[in-house]
Formats: C-alpha cells, structure tokens, sequence
C-alpha cells in the first residue's frame, strides 16, 4: 500500500511538473509575426478595424475602402464617393456592416462572390448625418450598432434609431455578451435592448478616456485608459490597479486597444506610440512587439483574435500577422542584412549560433525574449562560414568552420586544435579499432585524430569530394560524395589508410540515384537517395530499399535529411516541412510535422537542417533566423483542413456575366463551355493552405491550384461532371472534398427536339425527294412518251406526206391525163374534120361519124371533173365546205375554178380541164377575185395556197 501510495504521489508529481512547464513554455512561445504592406494588399496604408465571417475570410476597415482576404486573395470595395472606412461588423460571410466618415450601411455578397453596398443614410433621422464619423459597429442579436462620437444609431432590419448622452461617446466595448461605452471624459454606460444605462460608482473614470475593456476572469473587467491606467473592475464601484509595474511601462504610450486571447490566457495591448504588448493574467510582460523586432509600424489602431486564435493589428502603415503554431516559437531577424543559421548549440549557458557571417552567442536565459536577435554578439576569430558544432564526450566544443576546425573554450576563446589549412564540413567522433578517434571530412582530404596519441592522419585513397562520413557499430566509416554514390571503408591498424574501400553508388548498382546522402537514425546509418530510403545489407553487400521508412514517408516528396533525436525519435527535413517521426527499426511513424516555408520564412536551400540543443529543444535552421521546437508539448493528431467552400461559378469566358445560382443546379449552355468556380479555405491564412482539384472523366489525378482560390476548365464537352475541391496543408493532410455537379448541356442539334425536328426533316426531305424522283420520273416517262408521239407523228406526217405527195402526184398525174386525153381528142376530132372536109367520099361518112361521136363521148367534161373532184377531196378535205361557208356566193363553176387554182395551174391548162377557152378561164379569174374581195396586188393563187 505504501509502495502504491508513493506511486501515484510520483505519478502526479511528474504530472504537475510536467504542466507547469508546459505552462512556462506556452507562455514563452513566439509567433511567425507577417506583415503585410499596402502593395501586398492593394489598398490605403492606414487600417482601422478587422473582423472574420464563419468561412474564415478577414475583413479590414481601410482608408480605400473594406477589404477582404481568404489568404489566398485580397479584393478592395470601395464605398460610393470613397469615403474611408473606419469600423466594421460581420454578421455571416454574405453580410457585413461598416461606418466610416458620414456614411453607414451594409454589404451583401451576390451569385458573383463580390459584395456590393446598399447605404443607410436615407434611414437617418433627417437623412443626414452632420458629417459624423463612425468609429465602431458592433451586432448585438437582431440589433447593429453604428457608433459616432454623438450617436448611437440602432438599426433593427427596417429603420435606424439613435440613442444619446448629453456629453458624446467614446468608444463602444464588447464585454462577453455585454457592451459597454463611456460617456467622453465621464461615466460607463451599458447598452442592453437598445437602451443605454448608466453604471453607478464609475464616477471613478470622469477626465479620463476608456479605450480597453476586456473580461477578467468569469464576471470581472480589466478596463484600460488612454494614458495607461489598468484596473480591475469589479463590475459595480471597485476600481483595483492591476499591476503597478504595467501601468510604469503603459504610461506615455498612449494605450489605444486591447484583446484577450483566451486559448493562451494573455492580453494583447495595443499602443499608439510603441506597438503591443502581451501580458498575463496578472499583468507581467511576456512580449514586446514593435518596430525594433518585428513590427513595421507602431501605431496600433485596432487588434483582432481569428478563429483559429492568431492575432491581427491593424497599423497606421499596414497589417500585421501575428500566427501562433503549436509547439514553435519563431525568431527572425528584421535586418537587412540577415545571417543564415547553420548551426547551433547550447553550451554552458550559452546559445552559439552558427551562421554564413560566424558565431553568435548570447545568454540562454535570453532566448526567452522576443528581440533575442539585439542581444546576439559576434565571437571574435570566428568571422566567416560556419558549418557545423561538434560537442565531444569530454565536453570539448568543436565549431566546423570555413577556415578549419577551431575549439571553443568555456570562456568563449577560440583556438585551432590542428593544423588544418583548409574548411572543415563535419567532424565527428568515434571507436575505431578500438581506440578514440576523430574523423574530420574537410573541403580537399579526410583526416584521422587518434585521441590518445593526438596524431593526425591524411587519408586519401578516396579521390571524389567527400562532404559527409558516418561511424557503423563494426568501426566502418561510410563516406558521402558530391552526387557520385558513398564508399563503405575500413582502416588500417595504423589509422593512416584504408584496408579497403567499396563504392556503393548507381555506376556499380543501376537501382541507385547518383545522390546518395548518409544519416545516423534510431542508432544505424540510413541513405537517402531519390527520396527513398535504403539501409546496407551486409548479407548482399548492397544498399536495399528501407520499406518501414518508405511507407512512412510515402507522401512526402523532396526529402533532405535526416537528424537524430535519441535512440528512436529523429527528424525529417524537406525543403518546405519539418517531420518529427519515430522510427524503432520495426515500426516507423510520423509524430508532428510543420510547414516552415511560408511567407517570409525559408530554409537554406541545398542546407536544410535542424540542430537538437537538447531532449525537448530543437533548433530549425532558416536563412534570416531560426525557428525553437517545443518537445514538452504532448504530440497531438494533425488538425484536418476544413473543406473549400464555394464562393461562385461562371460559365463562358466573358467577365462579369454568367454567374450561376449555386442553390440550383448547374447548368451550362453548350457556348459557354468553359467554367470557372471560385472558393475559399478556412484557415488559408494560419495554415498556409492550397487546394487541390480534380474533375472526374477529365482529371485522372489531382492538380494543385497553388495559392489561388478559383480553378477553370475551357473547352468541356456536353455531358455531366463532377469536380472535386480539397485543402491540403502540404504535410500530407486533407480536408474532405467539396464536391459540385454540374452539365455542360448538349448543343441544340444533339438535343431531343432537335433530333424529333431533324427526323421531321429527314422525313420531309425523303418526302420532297421522292416526289421530286417521281415528277423526275414522271417528266421523263412524258417527255419519252411525247418524244415516242412526236415520232409516230413525224412518221404518221411522212407518211401521210408521202400519201399526199403521192394524192399530189396521182391527182395531178389524172389532171394532166384528163388534160392530155382532152388534147388528143380535140386533135384527132379536128383531124378527123379536116379528113371528112376534104374527103367527100360517102362510104366513110359513116365512119367518120361515129368517130366524132366516140371523141364526143370520150370528151365528156363532167365526168373528168367528177374523177378529178373525187381525187381532190381526198386531198384538201373540206376545202370546198370552208369556201362555200366563208364565200356562199360561189358558183359550183367557181369552186371548180378555185380547186385549179389550189392546186397552183396555168391558165392554159385550167381551160383545157374545164373545156374552156383561156379567155373564159380569165375571165372567171375576174369575177372569182370580186367575189373573194381580193385586192388587185394580192396574188389570187396564193389566197388559195393558205386555205386548207
């Protein structure tokens, strides 16, 4: 019982100390100070007040105008006509309410992410302000106070209201869930609903001015004064000095503002003449910051804690950051003229710092101190670079060194140990052979000290650069190249040569980088080549992948080195991060890990290091000052960045349209193919957070969008998407995944009425042809069926041509008979009278007579003109019916007369047809022209070659 008594009385022993000194170093932790100028933020120098919405995105009252920041962007608004804006008030990430010189209202963020101003003066009693200016706004539930040094104007959503005291106001003070305002040079009054309230026995304060008043405790005050009074306010009439001491520091700096950092416990007083300080709760000083450390301004016109319990200070000339990380306490240098810390060591109450200009060192106790850096004294002989601090088991400090090694002395004096006329890179310490030694790797050779007998060797059978060696536990001394591989070497008894030496490197082993580097860790020797980790195999004789360290550090990328801690713990440098992991030889895992390269801080490129003062001290190494690690701090799980939020989407590449509402889905016309989505990270600012995207069907892996905060996508084809949004704060850790659908909408040819209108087309166009292929067809089977008409015509015409030209032919061949015939008759008739004139013989009488009768018979007119009718009716079909019905004064002998003529004969002819005299036929000519009404030049054949 006793023994179990005395335990857990050990136990909570080892607690409270343990707490305590946790404590001392919480209180003792120094923030990254950032400042930002106004040609970072792009706006008037003077800044007045600060604010933070839910999402994480800080708002400035500017003499511009407000400004706002996610940590990735800065955008200005300014107000119409320009006034300044002196005081501002956030209500949610899409209002905010600011005052400023005679002018007061309200911004509300539209679709397009950007705020817009809607002023309140037209609500003013009056609608004017008597050009007053409005130095705090301040949201009290449904109410929003806008505060002048005359007015209080409440605003309840629909109308403004003032509230007054007979002597004006200072400044209005939240307090918890209270606010409190003092009358100028006179009592305190409370606002609570809208009405002002004075507070009895704070008579106390009449001729002073109150510009702080923060919470102490769970119902007490601390209330602050211009001229830097401090006392604790009871609330009621007890006005107790807080802390003489303080108040001697305060006095003549013109207190102005305060804050109280509850995550640490401290306030923040922020001064007109000599920046802020950081007190604790009783009011001892435990920072100073200002323009001789790390400030760029004095004048602190107003002090903000962020969610994330960092502070900002809105300065006359600027803003200044002030970024608490868990565990760190940062130290930079505001010279001009920076040194860049290689090394350092604590030794007999002293901080050495080794730098590229020599050895610093100052007082341990001073590392305490915010301006450290005005306390730092330069060694004298030790001007120039260093590289590195050996601490040997006998006590004896060892400074590697640009001109060769020097010795240290407790006393601060410098002397060289050895003659060596060149730069020392490492020393390091060791049993070889089984005698103490110092292995010394310098800019041209590698040298041996042999401790006992203090002889010092040359070894120079390894003819590359050597920059780096290590001790195994078999006495082998593994040296490190310039980017050529390392050499596993063994020396002599003599410690004057090596027995043997062996490359290892990628001319002997393809498998292998070129750059190998060489680093004790967790009691062995580990390489680190290409950013991945090998150990010797001695079973092989080869350098073998690490996988325990390898899949430790499988997501960080451009490892540096490696630095020992103690037996298991050890550190992991990258160009940009720090890793704290634990390593057994059996399991390998990551403890802590910070970002260090951000904003003005960097390592040293090509030199990145971290130096263990002691077991729960380290020191990074940065190129304008150094970085302390806290390893009290219990290591906790890394903080998930919060996921983007999305602050817009546009579609198409024109500025300023194509905003989309992002309560509805997206979608995008086929034209405007291309979209641009804006977001912000909550934190952006404290833990230097990008983003990351990847839009499915599109992206195979994630992109990086570095430091901005929108991501654009050109050219998308129709179809539905999905793009995911992550933060990433560079040390492998992410946030959930902000996810937005949306569609790229089909062109209008490829959509459902588009294809119901092609098909009507389609089908119209099959309709159109097909009566165009069949009135095509039915043209052709016309024009063949006229063509094959036209022919039987032409053929039928030819044919009945040939008839007529054979009726032409056979009726003038029987007119010319009848013509001939008549002839002969009339010539054998006056023959045959002749004969029977002169032949008076009766016995031919008889004969002679019955051939005049024969020839009467055969001469017979009327019957030729019947045969020759018949034949020219055949012909000239109707020809006798359309003279008859066009000229009814025709004679049959007429139109026996106007058939001749038809058929185009001469008189002669015609009078031998008609047995007429040729003066009988002209005569009938004469009479058949009058009776046609012909006239004298119209030629009379002719007339009748037209008639049918």
């Amino acid at each position: 019982m006793t023994i179990l008594l005395r335990y857990l009385s050990l136990t909570l022993l080892c607690v409270f100390l343990s707490a305590i000194c946790s404590s001392l170093l919480a209180q003792q932790q120094k923030p990254h100070v950032i400042n930002y100028a106004r040609a970072q933020y792009g706006a008037a120098s003077k800044n007045w007040a600060v604010g933070q919405d839910e999402k994480g995105v800080m708002y400035f009252a500017n003499d511009a105008g407000l400004l706002e920041s996610d940590g990735m962007d800065w955008h200005l608004y300014a107000c119409p006509g320009n006034p300044l804006v002196r005081a501002l008030a956030v209500r949610s990430h899409d209002v905010v309410y600011t005052g400023g010189d005679a002018e007061l209202g309200c911004w509300r963020r539209d679709c397009t992410g950007r705020l817009s101003y809607t002023s309140f003066l037209e609500l003013l009693p009056g609608g004017r302000t008597d050009n007053e200016s409005f130095w705090r706004v301040g949201i009290d539930g449904e109410y929003v106070y806008f505060q002048s040094f005359s007015h209080i104007y409440i605003y309840d959503g629909t109308g403004l209201r003032t509230v007054d005291v007979p002597g004006g106001f200072l400044f209005l003070h939240q307090v918890r869930d209270e606010w409190w305002i003092q009358e100028m040079y006179g009592s305190l009054y409370r606002l609570k609903d809208g009405r002002l309230t004075r507070v009895e026995g704070t008579e106390f304060l009449n001729g002073s001015l109150v510009r702080v008043m923060l919470p102490y405790g769970d119902d007490r005050y601390v209330v602050g004064t211009a001229g830097g009074e401090l006392y604790l306010y009871d609330g009621k009439d007890r006005f107790v000095p807080w802390n003489d001491r303080l108040f001697a520091q305060l006095r003549g700096k013109e207190l102005n503002c305060g804050i109280f950092a509850s995550c640490r416990g401290s306030y923040y007083l922020g001064t007109l003449l000599d920046g802020i300080y950081e007190v604790d709760v009783q009011g001892r000083l435990l920072n100073h910051f200002s323009t001789d450390n790390l400030l760029q301004n004095n004048t602190i016109l107003s002090l903000y804690e962020d969610k994330r319990h960092n502070v900002w200070a809105a300065l006359d000339r600027g803003l200044s950051y002030m970024r608490y990380t868990p565990g760190l306490s940062y130290y930079v240098t505001a010279d001009r003229n920076p040194s860049s810390v290689y090394a350092a060591v604590r030794w007999h109450d002293y901080l050495l710092v080794g730098t590229n200009q020599g050895v610093f060192y100052t007082s341990a106790d001073k590392v305490a101190d915010l301006d450290m850096f005005s306390s730092l004294r330069l060694l004298e002989g030790t001007q120039g670079q260093v590289w590195d601090f050996r601490l040997t088991q006998e006590g004896r400090l060892y400074c590697c060194h640009n001109s060769g090694l020097l010795e240290l002395t407790p006393d601060l004096q410098v002397r060289r140990p050895y003659r060596i006329d060149t730069g020392v890179y490492r020393m390091l310490e060791s049993t070889i052979n089984g005698r103490q030694v110092q292995v010394i790797v310098t800019y041209t050779d590698l040298y041996v000290y042999e401790v006992a007998t203090r002889r010092l060797n040359v070894v120079k059978q390894v003819k590359d650069p050597i920059i780096d060696a290590a001790v195994d536990h078999t006495g082998n001394i593994w040296l490190e190249t310039v980017r050529r591989g390392v050499w596993k070497c063994r020396l002599t008894d003599e410690l004057d040569a090596f027995r043997y030496y062996t490359y290892y490197g990628h001319e002997t082993d393809p498998a292998l980088p070129a750059d190998i580097s060489l680093f004790r860790c967790s009691g062995r020797i580990v390489f680190l080549a290409g950013n991945r980790f090998y150990t010797y195999d001695e079973n092989v004789d080869r350098l073998l992948p690490d996988k325990r360290l390898n899949d430790c550090f499988a997501g960080v990328g451009d490892l540096k080195s490696i630095v020992p801690i103690d037996a298991e713990r050890s550190w992991a440098v990258t160009s940009t991060s720090i890793f704290r992991f634990r390593y057994d030889g059996y399991i390998a895992r990551i403890e802590e890990a910070y970002r260090v390269e951000t904003d003005d801080l960097s390592l040293i490129n090509e030199y990145e290091n971290i130096c263990v003062l002691d077991d729960s001290t380290s020191l990074v190494c940065l190129d304008a000052g150094f970085i302390l690690h806290n390893g009290w701090r219990v290591p906790s799980q890394a903080i998930q960045p919060a996921a983007p939020f999305l602050e817009f989407v546009q579609a198409g590449k024109s500025t300023g349209r194509g905003y989309m509402d992002l309560r509805e889905n997206i979608r995008i016309p086929y034209f405007d193919n291309s979209i641009t989505v804006g977001f912000t990270i909550d934190g952006a600012f404290a833990g230097n957070l990008s983003a990351e995207c990847l839009l499915e069907g599109v992206d195979s892996t994630w992109t990086s969008t570095g430091r901005v905060n929108r991501v654009t996508y050109t050219r998308l084809p129709s179809g539905h998407y999905t793009l995911r949004l992550r933060a990433t704060d560079g040390l492998g850790n992410y946030s959930p995944d902000t996810i937005l659908p949306f569609t790229i909408r089909r062109p209008w040819w490829r959509t459902v009425w588009a294809g119901l209108g092609a098909l009507v087309l389609l089908i119209l166009l099959f309709f159109v042809a097909y009566r165009l292929m069949r009135h095509r067809l039915q043209v052709r089977h016309l024009r063949r069926l006229k063509a094959e008409e036209a022919e039987r015509l032409r053929l039928q015409n030819e044919q009945l041509q040939d008839e007529l030209e054979q009726k032409n032919a056979e009726l003038f061949t029987q007119a010319s008979f009848i013509i001939r015939k008549n002839e002969l008759i009339l010539k054998l008739k006056e023959l045959v009278d002749e004969l029977l004139g002169k032949n008076t013989q009766k016995a031919l009488l008889p004969l002679f007579r019955h051939i005049n009768g024969l020839l009467a018979d055969n001469l017979d007119a009327e019957a030729d003109w019947q045969t020759f009718l018949i034949q020219f009716e055949q012909k000239h079909h109707n020809f006798f019916k359309k003279l008859k019905e066009a000229y009814p004064q025709l004679t049959s002998g007429d139109l026996r007369l106007c058939a001749c003529l038809k058929l185009n004969m001469d008189t002669k002819d015609i009078a031998s047809l008609m047995n007429l005299s040729i003066r009988a036929v002209e005569n009938n000519r004469y009479r058949l022209r009058k009776k046609l009404n012909l006239q004298s030049s119209q030629n009379l054949n002719e007339f009748f070659l037209t008639i049918d």
